[in-house]
């Protein structure tokens, strides 16, 4: 099904969160060109600011030129560590992304670090990414419960991120999901600034009890805000229908 028989319904904001000062987070939402990206800084006020940006001005400018997905977030990547070495931002600055296109109904997600992708199909809220962090490695290696991840004092630690790379601090490896969904499915971008306040039962729980993605943007927030809201939070609800 090509896009000019689609039409998308689409909403998406972000928040500061009860805590910290500023918002670190940014995000880029453009359903002309079927591209939805979320970024999570890191590096302190302004590092993390700086880098989230490069983020969303390098990849939606990689994909006009031609790039795929994983090649535009390797761009974006090495355009943090030019930017950092020109001194812009700080040293230490570093970024996570989700990134999802559109194809019709054929979607690719890629991603580095610890911001996620879901797909809720109407019934269920299956989790399309996996984390690139510290907590998940010790939960692959059966050192943790599912329910020990959560009160982890390491559960923020990412394992490789956006200008500062994992183990050498360097090389990034970029994972990437792609399927098919159906009219009437929900692709769902976030920051961990929700993850980490609200559990993927809970949101489930929002996605059943609302039906229109704004209404169910402004629940999500506000659930995490209620539940103490410590980190910036950003949310992008994307759901195909029928033109």
């Amino acid at each position: 099904m090509q896009n000019s028989s689609i039409k998308i319904n689409e909403a998406s904001a972000t928040h500061s969160g009860l805590v910290r000062e500023t918002n670190e987070d940014a995000f880029w939402a453009d359903s002309t060109i079927r591209l939805w990206i979320v970024a999570d800084g890191m590096g302190g006020h302004r590092a993390g600011e700086v880098a989230s940006a490069i983020v969303i001005k390098e990849i939606p400018s990689s994909i006009q030129n031609g790039k795929n997905l994983s090649e535009a977030i390797s761009v974006a990547h090495l355009a943090i560590r030019d930017a950092a070495a020109r001194g812009e931002g700080g040293w230490n600055m570093g970024s996570t992304v989700v990134a999802a296109r559109l194809e019709g109904l054929h979607y690719q997600i890629a991603w580095v670090g610890d911001s996620r992708a879901y797909l809720w199909n109407g019934v269920e809220l299956l989790r399309l990414t996996k984390d690139h962090s510290y907590v998940q490695l010790l939960l692959d290696k059966g050192l943790i419960s599912e329910e020990e991840v959560y009160l982890h004092p390491s559960r923020n630690l990412i394992a490789q991120g956006l200008g500062v790379g994992g183990v050498d601090g360097i090389t990034i490896k970029v994972d990437q999901v792609e399927g098919e969904l159906s009219i009437g499915d929900t692709l769902f971008l976030c920051s961990d600034g929700l993850t980490g306040e609200i559990r993927d039962d809970a949101i489930a729980g929002i996605m059943v009890d609302v039906k229109d993605n704004h209404e169910r943007l402004q629940r999500l927030i506000n659930s995490a805000l209620d539940a103490g809201g410590s980190d910036n939070i950003t949310v992008i609800l994307v759901s195909p229908q029928q033109a």
